[in-house]
């Protein structure tokens, strides 16, 4: 490839993923400074791209259209771009990278056979565990990229941190994935008890289950990501579920105490390079799903149940007592 040629990234979803791109694009722009590096995003996830670095044009894929819009795209994209990267590696993403007709391209591994294996029979043939943004990295090894060994870094504006503000965020898109509500709940409860201002943000959908878990604590809900992003960079510390507002708040550099149940730590999406603690429990049913599910196969959910509040407090306060211990020996 030529040291200034035009590249396109590909990745259409989700939150989560999208986010997870950008130490990959900062390995790109390393090795070739003076390309063009556009990212193609599935539209509903535009905002999300919108907070990675290192890109010069955002192109988006309206779903709705179908078939109809991977044909725009591809005569709208053919022959423009030298190199693709294939980040998605869906049958959409190699319709597109292979009808553009770049002169190359490169695609991640997902790891799909190994991740059956792991959820249908519990075989782990994963041996160490490879967090997605270095999969995504690997996947552009052929071009001499560098790892930075930073974080995601995220776009965003940079406010005073608010040191006494705790935001908790209670969405996740599947049901098997969620803290029980009433768990939630309590977990307020004891943080005002000790002082703590509370805040919890969430989606639009998850805005009368945010509003019962704050009680007469702020709600931020269905507003801009980028917005967002910024009440995230100011808390002291945020307390989640695996989600794609996870990689938001450790993209923005803050504390973050995550709450994994159906997936684990082989399928790549724990936090990433940063400040954080997961707290999990060890069934023998996990995972039970590559994203979650409706309905939890065993019916008990033991893998968000079994998880206390009492174990969230503790982890959240060994989260910040490491925080402030690195803050003193510098």
């Amino acid at each position: 490839m030529s040291a200034a040629g035009a590249i396109l990234v590909i990745r259409l979803s989700s939150l989560g993923d999208v986010l997870l791109c950008a130490p990959a694009l900062r390995a790109l722009r390393r090795r070739f400074p003076d390309s063009q590096i556009d990212f193609l995003v599935a539209s509903g996830f535009a905002d999300a791209a919108r907070l990675l670095p290192e890109i010069n044009n955002l192109i988006t894929l309206d779903r709705n259209e179908g078939w109809r819009g991977l044909l725009r795209l591809r005569r709208l994209l053919s022959r423009q771009y030298e190199l693709i990267v294939d980040l998605q590696n869906s049958p959409r993403s190699a319709f597109l990278r292979l009808a553009c007709m770049p002169l190359m391209w490169t695609k991640s591994n997902r790891f799909r056979i190994k991740r059956w294996f792991l959820i249908r029979f519990k075989w782990n043939f994963y041996g160490a565990t490879v967090p997605v943004p270095i999969r995504y990295i690997r996947a552009l090894d052929s071009l001499g990229v560098v790892d930075d060994e930073l974080g995601l870094e995220l776009l965003h504006t940079h406010g005073p941190r608010d040191e006494q503000m705790i935001v908790l965020c209670p969405g996740a898109k599947h049901f098997t994935k969620r803290w029980p509500v009433e768990n939630w709940q309590e977990l307020v409860s004891r943080l005002e008890s000790s002082g703590w201002k509370i805040t919890v943000c969430g989606s639009a959908d998850e805005a009368d289950a945010c509003r019962s878990i704050a009680g007469n604590h702020p709600v931020v809900v269905g507003t801009a990501l980028s917005d967002v992003g910024g009440l995230l960079a100011r808390a002291r510390a945020v307390v989640c579920h695996d989600s794609g507002l996870m990689h938001l708040a450790t993209g923005v550099g803050t504390p973050v105490v995550a709450l994994f149940g159906p997936t684990v730590e082989q399928f790549g999406f724990f936090p990433f390079r940063a400040d954080a603690l997961v707290v999990q429990q060890p069934l023998a049913c996990r995972p039970c799903s590559a994203f979650g599910g409706n309905v939890c196969p065993k019916r008990h959910h033991d893998c968000m149940r079994q998880t206390t509040p009492d174990q969230v407090m503790s982890t959240l306060s060994q989260l910040l007592a490491i925080g402030h211990d690195r803050q003193t020996s510098l």
